[in-house]
């Protein structure tokens, strides 16, 4: 047994070890804020979002399975948020792209014991990453992976950007444009890039209630052209604002309150939070929210 699910399995928390990468949700690493000596790793946040479902042995199994196979630090996680129910995406990352280590069929493989997936994709393409949704049921084997989210890059392009494409038994479909911006330079060019969309108009924005203030002490910045509505990405904030976030959203009481316990254990760490969005009239709708971080 490994020294994460040692502690798991001894106090229900992981705790640090020495060797422990910091890295965003993109794979970027950062320096830790503070000494990470016996405080927490990001995954006891997971843990505990899958734990507020009320079900999820057969999601741990898998999750385990995935960081025993590919290492520790290697995937990362997103708790999505709708309305009231929480699912969760993993996120696989190789920026050797032909010469990938972490592959679409090295993850299929892991993942074969406790999920049904009729899709296949040729490894001759230039993706970087991609990601699937797992759930109970998925993993259970009641229900098939028949989604799997690709992301290639965008050469030629004056801002860092990504495009996703969804692969389904349907085939492959175009689904959503990602830019990245540097939180401290570009808010100009945000604020531009974000009132730039099909979706809603342009006077009386509530620019405000998209690029919320208390989530601008970041890093990054992420705007998103979605097929149905827009999103925006706040990367590298820290735990105070994160958990401000996680009640603001009206994500599981238990896992405030674990954050809340713990935010001395967590301070540590820089994260990551998004929120999917449709402007109606002067408002903004929330569709979606989540946060990242790393298994």
């Amino acid at each position: 047994m490994n020294v994460a699910a040692t502690n798991l399995a001894q106090t229900g928390l992981e705790r640090t070890a020495p060797n422990d990468r910091y890295a965003d949700y993109c794979l970027w690493d950062y320096a830790p804020l503070a000494s990470p000596g016996g405080k927490l790793r990001c995954a006891n946040l997971l843990w505990r979002a899958i734990d507020s479902t009320g079900s999820g042995a057969h999601l741990k199994t898998a999750c385990m399975a995935l960081r025993d196979r590919l290492g520790p630090f290697r995937t990362v996680f997103g708790v999505k948020k709708f309305a009231d129910r929480l699912s969760f995406e993993f996120y696989f990352y190789d920026y050797a792209r032909l010469e990938r280590d972490v592959s679409i069929t090295k993850v299929l493989n892991i993942l074969s014991p406790f999920v049904d997936c009729p899709l296949h994709y040729s490894e001759g393409r230039p993706y970087f990453m991609f990601s699937i949704d797992l759930d109970e049921d998925i993993t259970g084997r009641r229900r098939p992976l028949d989604v799997i989210n690709i992301y290639v890059g965008n050469p030629g392009s004056t801002v860092s950007s990504g495009i996703c494409y969804e692969l389904s038994p349907a085939g492959l479909r175009l689904a959503n444009f990602y830019f990245f911006f540097d939180a401290r330079k570009e808010m100009d060019q945000i604020i531009a890039k974000v009132g730039c969309s099909a979706h809603h108009d342009l006077r009386g924005l509530p620019i405000s209630a998209i690029l919320r203030p208390e989530l601008l002490d970041c890093e990054v910045v992420v705007v998103a052209n979605k097929k149905f509505c827009d999103g925006v990405y706040f990367s590298r904030i820290k735990i105070d604002p994160l958990i401000g976030f996680l009640e603001r959203e009206g994500f599981p009481a238990d896992l405030v309150a674990f954050a809340r316990e713990h935010r001395n254990g967590l301070d540590h760490m820089l994260y990551d939070v998004g929120i999917d969005y449709m402007v109606e009239g002067d408002a903004v709708k929330v569709l979606k929210t989540a946060f990242y971080g790393l298994l």
